[in-house]
Protein backbone atom coordinates (compact mmCIF):
# COMPACT_ATOMS: atom_id res chain seq x y z
CA UNK A 1 0.00 0.00 0.00
CA UNK A 2 1.38 3.41 -0.93
CA UNK A 3 2.12 5.92 1.82
CA UNK A 4 -0.45 8.44 0.51
CA UNK A 5 -3.08 5.71 0.54
CA UNK A 6 -2.11 4.67 4.07
CA UNK A 7 -2.34 8.30 5.28
CA UNK A 8 -5.78 8.70 3.69
CA UNK A 9 -7.02 5.46 5.20
CA UNK A 10 -5.73 6.53 8.61
CA UNK A 11 -7.79 9.70 8.28
CA UNK A 12 -10.85 7.67 7.33
CA UNK A 13 -10.46 5.33 10.28
CA UNK A 14 -9.91 8.23 12.68
CA UNK A 15 -13.25 9.68 11.56
CA UNK A 16 -15.09 6.55 12.73
CA UNK A 17 -16.47 5.98 16.20
CA UNK A 18 -15.32 2.81 17.94
CA UNK A 19 -18.75 1.23 17.38
CA UNK A 20 -18.69 2.09 13.67
CA UNK A 21 -15.19 0.67 13.31
CA UNK A 22 -16.20 -2.51 15.10
CA UNK A 23 -19.27 -2.88 12.87
CA UNK A 24 -17.24 -2.35 9.68
CA UNK A 25 -14.58 -4.88 10.67
CA UNK A 26 -17.16 -7.58 11.36
CA UNK A 27 -16.77 -10.16 8.57
CA UNK A 28 -20.50 -9.88 7.79
CA UNK A 29 -19.93 -6.22 6.90
CA UNK A 30 -16.91 -6.73 4.65
CA UNK A 31 -18.73 -5.27 1.57
CA UNK A 32 -19.55 -2.12 3.57
CA UNK A 33 -15.92 -1.81 4.67
CA UNK A 34 -14.71 -2.14 1.07
CA UNK A 35 -17.20 0.50 -0.06
CA UNK A 36 -16.16 2.87 2.74
CA UNK A 37 -12.45 2.48 1.96
CA UNK A 38 -13.02 2.86 -1.79
CA UNK A 39 -14.92 6.09 -1.15
CA UNK A 40 -11.98 7.46 0.84
CA UNK A 41 -9.40 6.42 -1.73
CA UNK A 42 -11.47 8.02 -4.51
CA UNK A 43 -11.29 11.32 -2.63
CA UNK A 44 -7.46 11.29 -2.54
CA UNK A 45 -5.51 14.03 -4.24
CA UNK A 46 -2.90 13.19 -6.87
CA UNK A 47 0.10 15.40 -7.61
CA UNK A 48 0.56 16.41 -11.25
CA UNK A 49 3.42 18.35 -12.84
CA UNK A 50 3.72 19.33 -16.47
CA UNK A 51 5.72 21.81 -18.53
CA UNK A 52 3.43 24.38 -20.14
CA UNK A 53 6.28 25.80 -22.23
CA UNK A 54 6.11 22.88 -24.68
CA UNK A 55 2.60 23.90 -25.77
CA UNK A 56 -0.72 22.09 -25.55
CA UNK A 57 -0.51 19.73 -28.53
CA UNK A 58 2.92 18.29 -27.59
CA UNK A 59 1.66 17.97 -23.99
CA UNK A 60 -1.38 15.96 -25.13
CA UNK A 61 0.74 13.81 -27.48
CA UNK A 62 3.07 13.05 -24.56
CA UNK A 63 0.08 12.16 -22.35
CA UNK A 64 -1.39 9.65 -24.81
CA UNK A 65 1.99 8.25 -25.86
CA UNK A 66 3.41 7.62 -29.33
CA UNK A 67 1.18 4.61 -30.07
CA UNK A 68 -2.00 6.61 -29.37
CA UNK A 69 -1.44 9.95 -31.15
CA UNK A 70 -4.12 8.87 -33.64
CA UNK A 71 -6.57 8.88 -30.71
CA UNK A 72 -6.29 12.65 -30.25
CA UNK A 73 -8.92 15.04 -31.62
CA UNK A 74 -6.85 17.55 -33.61
CA UNK A 75 -9.49 20.25 -33.09
CA UNK A 76 -7.83 20.62 -29.68
CA UNK A 77 -5.22 23.31 -30.33
CA UNK A 78 -3.29 25.90 -28.33
CA UNK A 79 -5.33 28.65 -30.02
CA UNK A 80 -8.68 27.16 -28.99
CA UNK A 81 -7.61 25.94 -25.53
CA UNK A 82 -4.76 28.25 -24.52
CA UNK A 83 -2.36 27.38 -21.73
CA UNK A 84 -2.03 30.57 -19.71
CA UNK A 85 1.31 30.01 -18.03
CA UNK A 86 4.85 29.07 -18.89
CA UNK A 87 7.21 26.73 -17.15
CA UNK A 88 6.34 23.82 -14.91
CA UNK A 89 2.88 23.78 -13.33
CA UNK A 90 2.45 21.58 -10.24
CA UNK A 91 -1.07 20.93 -8.97
CA UNK A 92 -3.14 18.56 -6.86
CA UNK A 93 -5.96 16.86 -8.78
CA UNK A 94 -8.79 14.42 -8.25
CA UNK A 95 -11.88 13.39 -10.17
CA UNK A 96 -15.40 14.17 -8.99
CA UNK A 97 -18.33 12.24 -10.49
CA UNK A 98 -21.09 13.74 -12.56
CA UNK A 99 -24.59 13.36 -11.17
CA UNK A 100 -26.80 11.12 -13.33
CA UNK A 101 -28.41 13.20 -16.09
CA UNK A 102 -26.16 16.21 -15.39
CA UNK A 103 -24.52 18.20 -18.19
CA UNK A 104 -21.00 19.60 -17.96
CA UNK A 105 -22.59 23.04 -17.74
CA UNK A 106 -24.60 21.97 -14.67
CA UNK A 107 -21.62 20.12 -13.16
CA UNK A 108 -19.43 23.22 -13.54
CA UNK A 109 -21.94 25.32 -11.62
CA UNK A 110 -22.48 22.67 -8.92
CA UNK A 111 -18.78 22.08 -8.38
CA UNK A 112 -17.73 25.75 -8.37
CA UNK A 113 -20.64 26.59 -6.03
CA UNK A 114 -19.25 23.90 -3.71
CA UNK A 115 -15.84 25.62 -3.77
CA UNK A 116 -14.04 23.37 -6.27
CA UNK A 117 -11.56 24.70 -8.82
CA UNK A 118 -12.14 23.16 -12.24
CA UNK A 119 -9.22 21.64 -14.13
CA UNK A 120 -8.33 22.92 -17.60
CA UNK A 121 -7.16 21.17 -20.77
CA UNK A 122 -3.48 21.26 -19.80
CA UNK A 123 -4.29 19.94 -16.33
CA UNK A 124 -6.22 17.04 -17.91
CA UNK A 125 -3.31 16.19 -20.20
CA UNK A 126 -0.92 16.29 -17.21
CA UNK A 127 -3.29 14.11 -15.15
CA UNK A 128 -3.62 11.60 -18.02
CA UNK A 129 0.17 11.47 -18.35
CA UNK A 130 0.97 11.16 -14.63
CA UNK A 131 -2.03 9.06 -13.53
CA UNK A 132 -3.48 7.00 -16.40
CA UNK A 133 -4.55 4.42 -13.81
CA UNK A 134 -6.83 7.02 -12.19
CA UNK A 135 -8.39 7.91 -15.55
CA UNK A 136 -8.89 4.21 -16.34
CA UNK A 137 -10.89 3.72 -13.12
CA UNK A 138 -13.73 5.66 -14.73
CA UNK A 139 -15.98 3.60 -17.00
CA UNK A 140 -16.78 6.86 -18.78
CA UNK A 141 -14.43 9.68 -19.70
CA UNK A 142 -12.81 12.30 -17.44
CA UNK A 143 -13.53 15.91 -18.47
CA UNK A 144 -11.84 19.31 -18.18
CA UNK A 145 -14.68 21.85 -17.95
CA UNK A 146 -13.04 25.08 -16.76
CA UNK A 147 -14.08 28.25 -18.59
CA UNK A 148 -10.87 28.25 -20.64
CA UNK A 149 -11.56 24.65 -21.71
CA UNK A 150 -14.74 25.41 -23.64
CA UNK A 151 -14.79 25.89 -27.40
CA UNK A 152 -17.74 26.70 -29.66
CA UNK A 153 -17.21 24.57 -32.76
CA UNK A 154 -19.11 24.87 -36.02
CA UNK A 155 -22.85 24.99 -35.49
CA UNK A 156 -22.39 26.73 -32.13
CA UNK A 157 -22.02 23.51 -30.13
CA UNK A 158 -19.79 24.16 -27.12
CA UNK A 159 -17.28 21.34 -26.60
CA UNK A 160 -14.93 20.44 -23.74
CA UNK A 161 -11.93 18.08 -23.70
CA UNK A 162 -12.09 14.61 -22.21
CA UNK A 163 -9.66 11.74 -21.62
CA UNK A 164 -10.16 7.99 -21.53
CA UNK A 165 -7.91 4.98 -20.88
CA UNK A 166 -8.59 1.36 -21.77
CA UNK A 167 -5.54 -0.84 -21.17
CA UNK A 168 -2.73 0.44 -23.39
CA UNK A 169 -5.09 2.71 -25.35
CA UNK A 170 -5.37 6.36 -24.39
CA UNK A 171 -7.73 8.91 -25.89
CA UNK A 172 -8.09 12.70 -25.79
CA UNK A 173 -11.26 13.99 -27.44
CA UNK A 174 -14.04 16.60 -27.34
CA UNK A 175 -17.61 16.25 -26.12
CA UNK A 176 -20.64 18.53 -25.96
CA UNK A 177 -20.77 20.80 -22.90
CA UNK A 178 -24.55 20.65 -22.74
CA UNK A 179 -24.96 16.87 -23.28
CA UNK A 180 -26.16 14.79 -20.34
CA UNK A 181 -23.84 12.29 -18.66
CA UNK A 182 -24.04 9.83 -15.78
CA UNK A 183 -21.96 9.07 -12.69
CA UNK A 184 -19.55 6.80 -14.59
CA UNK A 185 -18.05 10.04 -15.99
CA UNK A 186 -15.87 12.42 -14.01
CA UNK A 187 -14.73 16.02 -13.78
CA UNK A 188 -11.12 16.96 -13.01
CA UNK A 189 -10.91 19.34 -10.02
CA UNK A 190 -7.87 20.97 -8.45
CA UNK A 191 -6.77 21.35 -4.86
CA UNK A 192 -5.42 24.55 -3.39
Amino acid sequence: MRTATARSLTGLVNDLTDDELLALTDSANRPSLKEYLAMGIAQMWHMVSYDQSAGLVPLIDLAVGPKNVGNVNRDITQERFPLKGTGVRSIKCRVEPYLNGETSEEAAKRLTDAGHILGNTGDLAGFLHDHPDQVEKWAGWVFAISEDSRWACSGGIVCVPDAYVSGASRYFDLYGFRYQLNSSYGVLVLGE
